[in-house]
C-alpha cells in the first residue's frame, strides 16, 4: 500500500510507479475511491484473491493514510486487516513531527510500515542536513527512509535499503507472492 501522510500531497501515485520499477516483481496496481463503499472494498479484495499470488497487489491510497474509510476505520486499519505493508510519503519540512504522528497511527492500527519517501519542497534544507534527518527518523521512529522525491518530481531510492528489503522473505505491499 502506498499512501501520503499529508492531505493534498498527491505524491503516492508517482511513488507507486517508481516503486514498481525499483522493486522488480509482477505488480498489480490497484486504485480505489477516496471514500470506498463496502461493495467497492469487497470487489477490490476479490480482485486481489483472483490473482492467486501471480501478482503482488500495490494499492495506491487517494489522500492520507489517516483518512476515514468507514465508521472508526482508516486506511491504516485496512492495511493491517489485509496484511499490507505501507510505504508512506513524508514532507521533509515537518518530517519529525508528522512522522511521529503517523508512526503512532501505524502502531495503533498494528500496521507495518516499510519506510518513508521524503518529499522535498522548493525550500528544502541543504543536502548536508538530509543524512541527519534520515538517521533521526530511523532512530526515533524505527521506520527507515527508503527514498526521496525531489521538488522536480524525480524519485531516488536508497539502494542499500532496497537491498535489505529484497533479502526479506516477504515485503508485502499487498498479499505475499506464492
Amino acid at each position: 500500500m502506498v499512501a501520503d501522510t499529508w492531505p493534498g500531497t498527491q505524491a503516492a501515485p508517482g511513488v507507486a510507479d517508481s516503486w514498481q520499477q525499483a522493486v522488480q516483481r509482477p505488480w498489480g496496481l490497484l486504485e480505489v475511491d477516496p471514500s470506498p463503499s463496502e461493495a467497492q472494498l469487497r470487489t477490490l479484495w476479490q480482485q486481489i484473491a483472483a490473482w492467486k499470488g501471480e501478482k503482488a497487489p500495490l494499492l495506491v491510497v487517494p489522500g492520507s493514510l489517516a483518512d476515514p474509510i468507514g465508521p472508526g476505520q482508516t486506511w491504516a486499519d485496512l492495511a493491517h486487516a489485509w496484511g499490507f505493508d505501507v510505504l508512506l510519503t513524508l514532507p521533509q519540512e515537518a518530517a519529525l513531527s508528522q512522522g511521529a504522528a503517523f508512526a503512532a497511527l501505524l502502531h495503533q492500527a498494528k500496521a507495518h510500515c516499510l519506510g518513508w519517501v521524503l518529499l522535498e519542497s522548493e525550500s528544502a534544507s541543504s543536502p548536508e542536513e538530509e543524512p541527519a534527518l534520515i538517521w533521526q527518523l530511523q532512530a526515533h521512529l524505527g521506520i527507515p527512509v527508503l527514498g526521496r522525491k525531489t521538488a522536480a518530481g524525480q524519485i531516488f531510492w536508497r539502494a542499500e535499503m532496497l537491498d535489505l528489503l529484497s533479502a526479506r522473505p516477504s515485503s508485502r505491499l499487498g498479499a505475499p507472492l506464492a
